[in-house]
């Protein structure tokens, strides 16, 4: 049963393995117990980082567990998008994003009712120049059967590592690309 909770938790990002208290990533829990939400300023100017974060390609070398991506259509500001993990996993997504607010959001069509995921990630400009905030919303409910061996605070375990590690390798990732300039 596990592999629910992984199938639904790998669409949402497709993180690698979080560290706790990672410097300048701020992860917090609303009153809603299916959503986590993360934040972290990071080197560079927004529309320049959206324009990256919605070139699916770029995931690869964005998210380190993205081996591959699967564009199998694309119009406008919609995709249908396959990420697949260096161990095969396939993660399928819907991706409706909303460029005048600097918005990706997707959801996860590959799960067969199991779990609603999606996530809502947007770049705006930060305090500093040349700066932007991201901020993330990440939402993971499990259902069915899964709920009888995967609890809530397991879940939410979950997200919260999916967002202090992507909002950690977003921040290093344009860091290097900026200094890289």
């Amino acid at each position: 049963m596990r592999s629910v909770l992984t199938v639904a938790l790998a669409a949402a990002l497709a993180a690698g393995a979080a560290v706790a208290g990672t410097p300048q990533v701020t992860v917090t829990q609303g009153a809603d117990p299916a959503m986590t939400e993360g934040d972290v300023t990071i080197d560079g100017d927004p529309a320049m980082v959206f324009a990256a974060a919605q070139n699916y390609q770029l995931w690869t070398e964005l998210m380190p567990d993205v081996a591959k991506v699967e564009i199998h259509d694309q119009k406008g500001d919609d995709a249908h998008v396959t990420l697949v993990a260096p161990n095969g996993h396939r993660d399928n997504l819907h991706f409706h994003n909303t460029p005048q607010a600097r918005l990706i959001f997707f959801e996860d069509t590959g799960n067969h009712g199991r779990a609603d995921v999606w996530a809502e990630i947007v770049f705006a400009p930060a305090e500093q120049p040349s700066s932007t905030h991201i901020h993330i919303k990440l939402y993971a409910k499990i259902h069915g059967v899964a709920t009888l061996v995967i609890s809530e605070s397991e879940v939410k375990a979950q997200r919260e590592s999916k967002i202090t590690a992507e909002l950690t390798h977003m921040r290093d990732y344009f860091r290097r690309r900026v200094a890289n300039r």
